[in-house]
């Protein structure tokens, strides 16, 4: 190698002015290497490549190659372009700088520092990496690296920024992973996290498009997942409690503004926030201060919500698409009670003005208060709330009358609406408001304070038309809640028509609640009672949990009756109630042209009733009951009742019982006190009375009232005796038993038949006048054992076995007398009598038939017949048992020399023993027939009719072992008849002579049985109807006729509600019922007994408000018409009719009534009556 070492003071020649080339340095050295030269320049080192000068102070330099490298304070100028770097590898065919250490690159639009850069001089671009930081126009952009260019023409560089990428203009701050900027479109995209921050505000989304207009922010787009917050300051005040004395101070606080939606857009003005714009699933939260003290947060949500600015400062909110708010008040500075939720079409925040407007549909929640409205205006610094019916911003919105709507009231409409927020009060224009089910108008209707309302031209009325039929009217009303509604003065108009004025009106406003009142009565007059006025009194509604009510009737010709009902109640706990009732009647023997209600006190007939009812359910199935009655006259119900159900009434019976259930052990107890008295039982000891019952021998007893002191009783239900969860069970697995005690201590109070002499020679039975008493007392166990078997898998066996035993305090045993007479003479003491009361086997088991016959969609009969056969035993206990004698009878002999048997026990509370032995086989045979059809795709079985028979023959009965045979045949027809025949057959023979049964069969000329009919009764009954036009599916109720059940054998009373004040059910126009019930009774063959009623129920629907009912009944054998009712029904919509006539009979009279339907006005009404109604207190 030879080195060769020239000083130069001149530069050195280059070739090629497109080469890089060498213009001076202070020492050259050049080297072969690889066969090619290589220079190591050092000192003042300067190369030179077209307008580009690179200086340094070493650099080695490969000419042929064009490759250079240069250390030590490098600088490029090309231009006004200037690179400086510690080290610098320079491709000069390619025109590529690589900058080491401490590199930058700027011109006179850009300056751009990292810790190495790629630097493509022809293109003006570069990369820079490691802490790069480029600075243009106002922003500082730094990152990991920055791959930029400028074109040609403009005034700054495009960008990639990568890595912890930070852009810093003026006071904005955006930070993301990647930052690329186009700068012929002025747009930077920031992806990868980013966030925007200016001042305490913060963007981020999915990512943030910034555009700029003269390099000034223009606009900003965030396409998904839009979130923006804002860092708020001030104070707040809060309450501190010393004692009795409070301070409040006030502390510094922060809170975060929330903004968040799918997508966002921000638009700018002269570089300034003017107006942002959130759209899909927007909700923005944010705080409210005035004069920096904090005074709630607000929260709301829509499709869409711009917001707008005036510099800087938050101008404008508004809402659209599913509009909702919450603002919460500050519990301290607020001046409002509580939360506040709202929603419209359109919700427009006017945050200058301190204003909300609601456009559309408008709603707002306050405490208990709810307003809909078209439109509604909130002053937040005055609290006003002003509502109106169409919004002024949308022509298109719903007109909607504010409506106001309180927790507990009646909703309160208007034409204009004007509402304090924190004082709570307000001011409806053309108001219209509801309590219960009355409706109030008004010019206007405003509060005094939240419990009382003044309506000004106010109007009063139950019909709901915007022009009712009726209505009073007055010129101020004042409307007190949860009380009453006072007018003064009132008129009553019908049909605008003045028909009668008062000083004064009252109403109850209880909103649907029960409300203390005066009950108005009813005024008529009938020959039987005078002039009389019917239910005047007093309703008091004390609390929700008891309430009373005081009624009266007077009659001139009556007296004067009161009843006193107090009802209390509990949830979940008990309830029952109190009735007093008293009549202070003239009495009967005053005649009636005599009668004054002022010397009423000469002649008067005292009588009162007290009845209580309680019902409590206790803890661990525990309940408590108690009715009891007691009147002071046993003709009470008879003399007082209007109805026939409470003339018949003729015992007062009271009970309290107590009872508890555990369902674990299946074992409950009962308590039980009980007191019957018989009303007329002084009536049936009374010789000259209508109801006289004489008796017939000496010792009858009548029963005044019987005392249960008490009766208690105990239960174990049915239990297995081998209980077992093996799924195999074994036989004796189904043997199951269960077993009652009961205590029973009677007190009884009677009348007793005593002989009377009315000569030497003739006696007579008469009722001896004195009291009698008499106390029983028994204990009675029941066991039952069941254990029921399957045999021959389809034979069902089910043997059972039925044990009693009473106890006793006392028995009677028989005695001869002096004149050698058998008495009976009562013994005290205890004695036990257990009987076998029954043994019974039963054996039954199903069989089935099909007859395949095609008629229509039936495409077979089914027949199934339940076959039963059964054993029943019970003994005979005046003979041994087992060989053993029990003792319950006492053997004598009478006075015709034949042998008796006297009972022991009879008398006693366990009542008389057993003494016919039974041996008894029971045979029955039951029926089904049933149609087989297709529904579809599915099988229907319809039932047709039911045919059964039953029988029994007692093996150890001295005469007519064979019981009568028993049959049914039901059936239903269509839905629409129902059939019902049932027969009784003896097949023993009469005898006509004797009048009575002989025990002989009765039989054919070949020897066979011939069953000879003694009953037979035949019921049917079946329902027409027709719809009305344009009646619904839905309307219709198929129902089936054939459940109405009526009891026919006797007559009954006609209904006397009025009818239903609703039209007739299912759509129906009319429908009218059929019911016939015919019996015969042939027991004695020559006097043969038969009945035959028919009864008729129509209703007819004349026209959609008039409706017609009739009911009668028949005796058609005698053909006798025994009594038929009348009822017409008219609706006048907020008005009634109802008409009641009932030509003849005990029950014969007429009731007209037209009123108000409301229950609020019953007492606006027209009543006429005639017979029974005239004669009692219809109250």
């Amino acid at each position: 190698m030879h080195y060769i070492i020239l000083f130069l003071s001149i530069p050195l020649a280059i070739f090629a002015d497109d080469r890089l080339r060498l213009k001076r340095a202070d020492v050259l050295e050049n080297v072969v290497i690889d066969g090619q030269a290589v220079q190591y320049l050092t000192g003042n080192v300067v190369f030179e490549k077209g307008t580009m000068i690179i200086n340094c102070a070493k650099a080695i330099n490969v000419e042929k190659t064009g490759q250079g490298s240069m250390t030590g304070n490098v600088k490029v100028v090309d231009n006004n372009r200037s690179l400086t770097c510690d080290s610098l590898h320079y491709d000069s065919p390619n025109d590529i700088l690589h900058g080491f250490g401490n590199a930058r690159v700027w011109d006179n639009d850009y300056d751009l520092i990292a810790d190495t850069v790629v630097y493509y001089s022809k293109l003006d671009s570069g990369i820079a990496r490691g802490n790069a930081e480029l600075t243009q126009k106002s922003q500082i952009i730094t990152s990991h690296s920055i791959y930029y260019a400028k074109d040609e023409g403009e005034d700054a560089v495009s960008y990639t920024a990568e890595g912890n990428v930070t852009i810093l203009e003026d006071e904005r701050k955006a930070t993301c992973g990647r930052a690329i900027y186009n700068r012929k479109d002025q747009t930077t995209w920031l992806k990868l996290n980013p966030h925007v921050t200016e001042k305490d505000q913060t963007m981020t989304g999915s990512e943030i498009i910034l555009r700029y207009k003269d390099d000034v922010m223009d606009h900003l787009y965030i396409p998904a997942q839009a979130h923006v917050t804002t860092l708020t300051k001030g104070l707040r005040e809060i309450k501190i409690s010393l004692g009795d004395t409070a301070t409040t101070t006030r502390s510094e606080v922060q809170f975060v503004d929330d903004l968040t939606g799918n997508s966002l857009q921000g638009f700018f003005n002269a570089g300034q926030m003017d107006s942002l714009q959130v759209e899909g699933m927007a909700t923005t939260l944010y705080h409210i201060f005035e004069d920096s003290i904090y005074q709630g947060k607000n929260i709301a949500s829509g499709d869409t919500i711009i917001m707008s600015f005036e510099e800087n400062n938050l101008d404008h909110i508004v809402i659209s698409g599913g509009s909702r708010g919450e603002y919460t008040p500050d519990s301290v500075t607020a001046n409002i009670d509580g939360q506040i939720i709202y929603s419209s079409e359109i919700i427009d925040y006017k945050v200058d003005q301190e204003q909300t407007d609601l456009h559309g549909n408008a709603k707002i929640h306050y405490t208990n208060m709810d307003l809909d409205a078209g439109f509604v205006n909130v002053d937040w610094q005055s609290n006003m709330l002003n509502a109106t019916p169409q919004s002024n911003l949308d022509s298109s919105f719903t007109f909607l009358k504010p409506t106001i709507l309180e927790q507990g009231r009646d909703p309160m409409t208007g034409d204009e609406m004007t509402y304090n927020l924190a004082s709570k009060k307000g001011r409806v224009t053309k108001g219209r408001t509801s309590a219960d089910d009355g409706f109030y108008t008004g010019s206007q209707i405003r509060n005094q304070d939240k419990e009382t309302f003044y309506i000004d031209n106010s109007t009063y009325t139950t019909c709901d038309l915007e022009v009712p039929h009726f209505h009073f009217a007055s010129d101020e009303m004042k409307m007190i809640n949860d009380d009453k509604v006072i007018a003064r003065p009132i008129v009553l108009y019908i049909t605008n028509i003045p028909i009668i004025g008062l000083p004064f009106g009252i109403f109850p406003h209880k909103a649907g609640r029960r409300q203390s009142g005066w009950i108005m009565p009813g005024y008529g007059e009938s020959s039987y009672r005078g002039q009389f006025l019917d239910g005047f009194g007093y309703y008091w509604a004390a609390n929700e949990y008891w309430d009373s009510k005081l009624t009266t009737s007077l009659a001139d010709r009556q007296g004067l009756t009161l009843r006193l009902t107090n009802n209390y109640r509990k949830r979940y706990g008990f309830s029952g109630g109190l009735h007093l009732e008293t009549r202070q009647h003239f009495s009967s023997s005053v005649a009636a042209q005599d009668r004054d209600l002022l010397k009423m006190s000469e002649n008067i007939k005292s009588d009162y009733v007290v009845r209580w009812n309680h019902n409590q359910a206790m803890r661990n199935n525990q309940t408590f009951r108690v009715n009891a009655q007691y009147y002071s006259s046993g003709d009470y119900n008879k003399r007082t009742g209007l109805d026939v159900e409470r003339r018949l009434n003729q015992q007062a019976i009271s009970n309290a019982t107590y009872s508890r259930r555990w369902k674990k052990s299946n074992n409950s107890i009962s308590v039980n006190l009980s007191s019957k008295r018989d009303l007329m039982v002084d009536n049936k000891v009374n010789p000259d009375d209508v109801f006289y019952q004489s008796p017939s021998i000496a010792g009858k007893q009548l029963a005044i009232t019987t005392n249960t002191l008490p009766k208690m009783s105990f239960r174990h239900g049915q239990s297995k005796l081998f209980k077992t969860n093996a799924i195999n069970k074994k036989w004796y697995h189904n043997i199951s038993w269960n077993y009652s005690a009961n205590l029973n201590n009677k007190l009884q109070n009677y009348y007793e038949s005593i002989e009377h002499a009315i000569d030497d020679t003739t006696f007579e039975y008469i009722w001896d006048d004195s009291v009698r008493t008499t106390t029983k007392s028994a204990v009675t166990h029941n066991i039952s054992i069941t254990a029921p078997q399957k045999i021959f898998k389809y034979i069902s066996l089910n043997p059972s076995i039925q044990l009693k035993s009473d106890w006793v305090d006392r028995t009677f045993s028989l005695a001869d007398t002096a004149t050698g007479q058998f008495q009976s003479v009562e013994q005290q003491g205890f004695a036990a009598r257990t009987i076998f009361s029954s043994f019974n086997l039963g054996m039954n088991t199903k069989l089935y038939g099909l007859f395949p016959i095609k008629i229509g969609s039936i495409h077979s009969i089914r027949h199934v017949a339940s076959p039963t056969i059964g054993y029943s035993y019970s003994p005979d206990y005046t003979k041994p048992l087992f060989g053993m004698d029990l003792g319950y009878f006492q053997e004598y002999t009478d006075s015709n020399g034949e042998t008796a048997y006297f009972d022991r026990f009879s008398g006693t509370t366990a009542g008389s023993t057993p003494r016919q032995e039974r041996q008894a086989m029971t045979f029955s045979l039951n029926n089904v027939f049933q149609a087989k059809k297709m529904d579809g795709d599915k099988e229907k079985k319809i039932d047709l009719f039911s045919w059964r028979m039953n029988t029994s023959y007692n093996f150890v009965a001295d005469q007519f072992p064979l019981a009568n045979l028993s049959s049914s045949l039901r059936a239903k027809v269509a839905k629409k008849l129902n059939l019902d025949l049932r027969l009784s057959h003896d097949f023993y023979q009469y005898d006509a002579a004797a009048g009575q049964r002989i025990n002989s069969l009765n039989l054919n000329d070949s020897g066979i049985p011939k069953p000879r009919l003694i009953n037979a009764r035949l019921s049917t009954g079946f329902r027409f109807e027709g719809k009305r036009l344009g009646a619904t599916k839905k309307e219709e109720d198929e129902q089936d006729t054939t459940a109405i059940r009526e009891n026919l054998d006797e007559p009954k009373f006609g209904n006397r509600s009025g009818g239903k004040n609703s039209m007739l059910p299912g759509g129906k126009l009319w429908s009218t019922s059929l019911s016939f019930s015919y019996s015969m009774n042939k027991a004695n063959p020559s006097n043969p007994v038969e009945t035959f009623w028919m009864s008729t129920n129509t209703s007819i629907q004349l026209t959609r408000n008039w409706r017609v009912h009739y009911n009668a009944r028949f005796d058609v054998l005698n053909k006798d018409l025994v009594s038929h009712n009348f009822s017409i029904y008219r609706d006048l919509h907020c008005w009634e009719m109802s008409i009641n006539w009932t030509p003849n009979g005990y029950g014969s009279g007429f009731y007209l009534k037209i009123n108000v339907k409301s229950p609020t006005l019953r007492d606006l009404k027209l009543e006429r009556r005639g017979g029974i109604f005239t004669r009692r207190a219809n109250f």
